[in-house]
């Protein structure tokens, strides 16, 4: 049947199982005639045939080193880089090779390389790629580079304007670009149809790099720093340990098993693609990956066609053109993709029979933007394997739960791209124990490992990501798969109150409300775009069906948009309920830890920048920053001390896996008698914002409320309905509010009577009391200049950068060490290169928000970038965090940097127009 697995490389290509009706049915038959007259002329493709090995059989003995400090398993893209990157920082590596390097994925990507990303992060990966490739081909005289450029076609104005955001976002990363109208377009790539496009984007330094080439290039520059390369060498076993942590049992990775040969290490870089999960489950983890087939077809050769024509993209189309010599590949990504459930670990360099039936979804739109493909023989066929996740970002970082089990697979396709810089980010990982750049996105920990246990969450998540791959990333899109993984107790009863819930690593948090709405609000089961029929191809599950109507769906598209949102009225209402009265926030997307032990305030002092010492007072609570050793963000959460050996920590939903990864990895390493505690899920978070948040809580707790018995940043112990609970005085809003920390099984019955309290209090004051989202939290928060990591501040920012200094300098002033310390004061010392600014435009309730990575000009001059954006519905603004360079790179001291930037003229630039501000 189409979709069978060949496992040798294809020599005549077999004639499409069924054919398309109509103009494509013609073609069809010239695919078969060009693929059997391809067949004959040149033989069968050669896999990477640079690296085709005239040797077989297995490695000897005497290859393997008994002992290294790291193990990479793969030799694609991606091991080749890890082993270069990590043997340039001193580590003793060997690079191991079931079959020979290339084989899998790598030898048949098909290459391409495109910089401007809607991440700042993203768009630093790939120029250091694009830039290894040089500097690779000057060390080892491996070409593997060709920069023939980008070309992004527009086929409606919202995609157009999303390729304005990035052509000038490239100002400030230096990558060249150029916004073009149909008719220039159709002048750079000629036999393009161009009727029906609003325009493109150029981007001239992009280009195509040879699979071979940068493996090969990456081989030799690796064995000449003293790494191992070895093929035909399977991984047999991962052999692990079993540990004792203050009574918390643990697991670290001791060594593998190779050809029957023990390697001592004490990391294992698994960079096995879509043979991931084999690698994982000999060590006993899970990983949230999915293999699936994924192909191209190459075209007869084209009159007008060049290798120096650009790489084309129509992503509204869900289309891509490479060229290749004289011919073109064609690929792209269709919604109904064959999953691969059964990998296959002897499927070296294998492909699968294209099915026709998929593909033909993107060879409409090959014929639509390029008529000429229509009339042509098809040359060859490419479906191999490849490795997708539920966010179509990879997998990267320290596993969650296995010491020293490092993750580098799952990319979506993109491998190529981000070979170099993720290379470069897993030796810091390994070597300094944080990245170089925020790259939490593609961090392993982003997920719950609820979710990364739930193999049908896995599945409908990745297919939705796959389908969407080319979609338009909208600031307020939503997923519609793999929704009610988590919840919190008061799901049913916010659902019957109108909830529109957001999907954020796999919980159901509170976005807006529609009260009118009630229930009907519900996200329904996912039903896959209705793809499939019969059954999801490859899968033994039936397709669902379609869902005539979908409230969720509609509102959710309501917000796809880089204007304002059809639900932007509703978020403003709760805004002003919590300015001018009260708001009522569920919150229990948090994390929520204990830190417990004899040592534990030690633990705490030596982990936090705040002092956690005898100086703070048992019921205080802090907000904090968890440093790395070089000075870097790598958490912010709240801190309460509760008694000398106990602290309650909460942290923020996002990065809850994270944030637990991190701290319990120092405390090991420090060695302090003191353990983490999980209670996220036996706890919700319920937060009362507003001026009459008092009054409100004044009737129902069994406490006084008053600045004397509960001043700011403090904690006490309290009842309400009759359920024991903690009341933290905190604000992410910026006004009077209490935060509510209550048993998860008491979680209701508080909740009913805070907003039976709620409306008698509206009722006999006449103040709005209404239930709000995180869409208001995160417009109210930036009113008042709170921060959000991996927003506002990361890894890769210090609190002095973040402009949240006051968090570590009460402790600078002291003698006391803490973690990242020395950073920090040689940086204070020395001045700032770089640091986060607040900007507001100046005209009030603009027509269109910004969305971030708009660029900061001071006067005339692109001095930074916009990381974080929101519109502030109590002052009319629109505002903007970013962070700006210090002129000609030079450390600034506070003082002068702040003369600096009060003294210039700024705008802010969005979409190619300067915005004063």
């Amino acid at each position: 049947r189409p979709g069978r697995a060949r496992p040798a490389p294809p020599g005549a290509l077999p004639t499409p199982v069924a054919l398309a009706s109509g103009r494509l049915a013609a073609m069809l038959s010239r695919v078969a005639h060009g693929a059997r007259r391809l067949a004959s002329r040149h033989g069968p493709l050669k896999p990477a045939g640079s690296l085709v090995s005239a040797r077989r059989g297995k490695a000897s003995a005497a290859e393997l080193p008994s002992e290294v400090d790291a193990v990479i398993i793969g030799g694609g893209s991606l091991g080749a880089s890890c082993a270069y990157h990590l043997q340039q920082r001193g580590l003793k590596t060997v690079l191991l090779e079931a079959h020979q390097l290339t084989a899998g994925t790598t030898w048949h990507t098909a290459g391409m390389l495109w910089r401007l990303r809607p991440s700042d992060s993203d768009v630093e990966l790939h120029t250091y790629t694009r830039d290894m490739c040089i500097k690779l081909e000057q060390e080892t005289e491996v070409n593997s580079w060709t920069e023939n450029g980008g070309l992004f076609i527009a086929c409606n104005k919202e995609r157009l304007d999303e390729y304005k955001r990035l052509w000038t976002m490239g100002h400030y990363f230096g990558v060249d670009s150029r916004m073009l109208s149909p008719a220039e377009t159709k002048e750079l790539y000629p036999i393009l149809n161009v009727d029906d496009i609003y325009g493109a984007m150029h981007s001239p330094t992009d280009g195509t790099i040879d699979p071979a080439g940068v493996v090969n290039a990456y081989k030799r520059a690796a064995e000449r720093l003293g790494s191992r390369v070895v093929e035909h060498c399977p991984v047999e076993a991962i052999q692990t340990e079993s540990y004792s942590v203050q009574g918390q049992q643990r697991r670290r990775v001791t060594g593998v098993t190779a050809n029957g040969q023990n390697i001592k290490t004490g990391i294992v870089v698994n960079c096995t693609g879509a043979w991931a999960n084999g690698i994982a489950d000999m060590a006993q983890i899970k990983v949230p990956l999915r293999a699936m087939k994924h192909a191209y077809i190459v075209t007869e050769s084209i009159e007008g066609v060049h290798p120096g024509l650009p790489n084309m993209r129509d992503h509204d189309l869900s289309i891509y053109f490479k060229t290749q010599g004289d011919s073109l590949a064609l690929g792209g990504y269709e919604r109904n993709p064959e999953f691969w459930p059964d990998v296959d670990p002897n499927f070296h360099f294998g492909l699968f029979d294209l099915d026709w039936d998929t593909f033909n979804q993107n060879l409409e739109g090959h014929i639509k933007r390029c008529p000429l493909i229509e009339t042509l023989g098809i040359k060859s066929t490419v479906c191999g394997p490849e490795a997708f996740t539920p966010d179509h970002k990879p997998l990267v970082g320290p596993d969650v739960d296995l010491g020293g089990f490092v993750h580098c697979c799952g990319f979506n396709s993109m491998g190529m791209m981000l070979g170099g810089g993720i290379g470069r980010e897993v030796a810091a990982w390994v070597t300094e124990g944080a990245p170089n750049l925020d790259i939490f996105s593609m961090d392993v920990a982003r997920f719950h490992p609820n979710c990364s246990r739930d193999p049908l969450w896995i599945e409908d998540r990745t297919h939705e990501s796959y389908a969407k791959t080319y979609a338009i990333v909208f600031p307020h899109d939503e997923p519609l798969a793999g929704r009610e993984a988590r919840k919190s107790a008061l799901y049913d009863a916010l659902m019957e109150r109108g909830c529109v819930y957001q999907s954020r690593q796999g919980f159901e948090r509170p976005g807006w409300f529609e009260p009118k709405l009630g229930p009907n609000a519900h996200c329904k089961d996912y039903d896959f775009y209705n793809a499939y029929e019969g059954s999801i191809s490859g899968l033994d599950r039936p397709a669902p069906s379609p869902h005539a109507e979908h409230a969720y769906h509609r509102l959710v598209d309501g917000e796809c948009t880089f204007g304002w949102g059809g639900n932007v009225k509703l978020v403003e209402e709760e805004c002003k309920a919590a300015r001018t009265g009260v708001a009522v926030f569920d919150q229990s997307y948090f994390g929520k830890f204990f830190l417990e032990g004899p040592e534990a305030m030690k633990a705490a002092d030596w982990l936090c920048t705040a002092r956690m010492d005898e100086s703070r007072a048992i019921g205080s609570v802090a907000y904090t920053a968890l440093c790395n050793e070089r000075g870097g963000v790598q958490c912010d959460l709240t801190v309460t001390k509760l008694a000398e050996d106990k602290f309650y920590i909460a942290a923020g939903g996002t990065t809850f896996t994270h944030d637990w990864r991190w701290i319990t990895r120092e405390l090991e390493k420090s060695g302090f008698q003191a353990a983490l505690r999980d209670a996220s899920d036996d706890y919700c978070m319920i937060s009362v914002q507003g001026p009459y948040s008092r009054d409100l809580l004044a009737g129902v707790t069994d406490i006084p409320l008053d600045n004397d018995a509960i001043p700011f940043s403090t904690c006490r112990h309290a009842k309400i309905a009759g359920h024991d609970l903690m009341v933290l005085r905190l604000t992410f809003v910026g006004e009077l509010g209490f935060e509510l920390h209550v048993p998860s099984s008491s979680a209701v019955a508080v909740y009913q009577a805070v907003m039976a309290a709620g409306e008698a209090l509206s009722a006999a004051k006449g103040v709005p009391v209404a239930n709000a989202g995180y869409r208001a939290i995160d417009s109210m928060s930036a009113e008042k200049g709170y921060r959000h990591w991996h927003a506002d501040l990361s890894n890769a920012d210090t609190p002095f950068e973040a402009g949240i200094g006051f968090v570590a300098l009460a402790k600078l002033k002291t003698d006391k060490p803490f973690l990242g310390r020395q950073a920090l004061e040689k940086q204070r010392a020395e001045g700032l290169k770089r640091r986060l600014i607040c900007l507001t435009l100046d005209e009030k309730h603009p027509e269109t928000p910004l969305h971030g990575q708009e660029t900061l000009w001071r006067d005339g001059r692109c001095v930074g970038f916009v990381k974080s954006t929101a519109f502030g519905f109590s002052t009319g603004e629109q505002i903007a965090y970013g962070y700006v360079d210090a002129p000609e790179g030079k450390p600034l001291k506070p003082k002068a940097f702040t003369e600096w930037l009060s003294s210039g003229t700024w705008a802010i630039r969005d979409k190619g127009v300067d915005r004063p501000s």
